[in-house]
């Protein structure tokens, strides 16, 4: 063999060594580091795994029983809202209800009850009849709506959406098995994978969401309705509505934050609909989502942090509506 083929020989089982050796020491580092299977804790440095405390009411809303008819003397404010609202993932009195009650109770020579009418997977349409129906039955000196992003999304749509969701997730699955048993093994490849994985979904999560604020989109022609009559039946009796929107904790929240323009198109469909807007966006700029949710990527509700911030912030709106009384 030539001398110069031998040289390039060599030169190639040198690259192949060294791609070789890089790819071992990454992937040892992925096992040390346990890339493979990080799990952000939620309640920070506190594990967030715990129960959700007290279970439902007989009318199956995540709070004490409730009469009908207010007591003498007190005050009410009803919650409605979707599982942020519910509390998954943490315990019923850290929820940003029972904190607001427990609160406006300090106040001397008042009562206060918040009437928890929340319930995981309600939309803003649904909770405008439950107002109707069910809430003003209370007797409310207020209302408070807690708003999230998907609050939107029309049922049909919805459907569709998951239906779209789940084949592109198995098919990525199954490129991912055709690599290998072997690799599924690796570190650095389910690191790298799940990355990849993760990218493509958040894409998709991005796109669903703008699509659901659309100015034609049924979802939001539906919920800007539902707003309004929500706004009407507070109006007619004199009473408050307040709307607080809560960002999407899957995403960063500072500059980078994909959705404040949408915050903005709900806040601007709340007034025209005669409520009090409470952004919460604002509130917890600059913090790190990872320490704001219940269990990392597998669980982006908001956690006991969340739901404390999200409380002070309504404290402060439901005490320039109804200023404490003078000792």
């Amino acid at each position: 063999m030539p001398a110069s083929a031998r040289r390039h020989l060599a030169n190639a089982a040198l690259a192949v060594a060294s791609i070789v050796a890089f790819l071992l020491l990454a992937e040892a580092g992925s096992r040390v580091l346990g890339l493979a299977d990080e799990r952000p804790t939620g309640y920070a440095p506190v594990n967030t795994r715990r129960r959700e405390g007290r279970p439902t009411n007989s009318l199956g809303y995540r709070d004490v029983e409730r009469s009908p008819e207010k007591p003498a003397g007190a005050r009410r404010v009803v919650s409605l809202g979707d599982s942020f609202a519910w509390g998954v993932g943490i315990e019923h009195d850290d929820t940003y209800a029972r904190r607001v009650e427990r609160v406006l109770n300090r106040r001397p020579g008042e009562r206060w009850e918040v009437v928890q009418l929340a319930r995981p997977g309600m939309g803003t349409v649904e909770q405008a009849e439950q107002l109707a129906e069910e809430g003003l039955a209370y007797g409310p000196d207020a209302v408070v709506l807690g708003f999230v992003l998907n609050d939107s999304e029309d049922e049909n749509a919805a459907e569709a959406r998951r239906a779209r969701d789940w084949e592109e997730t198995r098919r990525e699955r199954q490129e991912r098995r055709a690599g290998g048993r072997l690799l599924d093994r690796s570190a650095l490849f389910c690191f790298v994978a799940g990355r990849l994985e993760a990218t493509g979904q958040n894409r998709r999560r991005l796109e669903a969401y703008r699509s659901q604020f659309l100015p034609d989109y049924p979802g939001w022609v539906a919920c800007r309705s539902a707003l309004a009559r929500m706004g009407a039946l507070c109006r007619e009796r004199n009473v408050p509505f307040v709307v607080m929107i809560f960002p999407l904790f899957a995403d960063p929240l500072d500059e980078r934050y994909p959705f404040a323009d949408i915050h903005a198109q709900v806040a601007q469909a709340a007034r025209e609909a005669g409520a009090v807007v409470i952004d919460l966006l604002p509130a917890f700029r600059g913090l790190r989502s990872s320490l704001l949710v219940v269990d990392g990527a597998d669980d982006e509700h908001p956690n006991e942090i969340a739901h404390r911030i999200a409380a002070q912030e309504l404290l402060r709106t439901l005490d320039r509506l109804f200023p404490p009384t003078p000792p």
